[in-house]
């Protein structure tokens, strides 16, 4: 087994729109959990403040109207931007509709919608499959490949 593998943390953001932690997101960490990703519960100011070097994945569960008010009003502050320079990943599990930018954001993959009520096991599979992909991706220069000559020798 590789030392690299096993020496990564994995883990990705629960954004808490309440006090409480919902059913949801104890459904979500134990599917996570048995494939070594650890969902970390964060409330908005705290995610505002970490270190914005690298990328974030979050996911966010709008259920009720007060989780989307305050989720309307994280995004207003800080989570708009942070998906349009490509610093947060945001899964939306959600009853609510898409948020209205979200075509831009898909592209950029940063951005994925699931409808409720649907099974929040087979979503968190999903979601570990985007995040070991994402995470897997390796940087590409974004010029393209130079440009080759055709060789000169004459070979018949």
């Amino acid at each position: 087994m590789n030392e690299e593998n096993t020496s990564a943390i994995n883990y990705i953001f629960y954004l808490q729109t309440k006090n409480e932690l919902d059913n949801g997101y104890y459904v979500l960490a134990e599917v996570l959990s048995k494939i070594n990703i650890s969902l970390l519960p964060i409330f908005a100011d705290d995610l505002k403040v970490i270190d914005r070097n690298k990328k974030y994945h979050v996911i966010s569960i709008r259920n009720d109207l007060s989780s989307a008010m305050v989720f309307n009003q994280i995004r207003k502050s800080f989570l708009d931007l942070a998906m349009a320079s490509g610093k947060i990943a945001l899964f939306d599990i959600s009853s609510f509709s898409e948020i209205d930018i979200a075509a831009k954001m898909q592209n950029k993959n940063v951005y994925r919608y699931f409808q409720l009520p649907q099974n929040l096991k087979q979503i968190a599979m999903t979601v570990a499959v985007d995040y070991f992909r994402d995470r897997n991706t390796q940087a590409q220069w974004p010029g393209g490949k130079r440009a080759k000559l055709p060789s000169m020798t004459n070979e018949s």
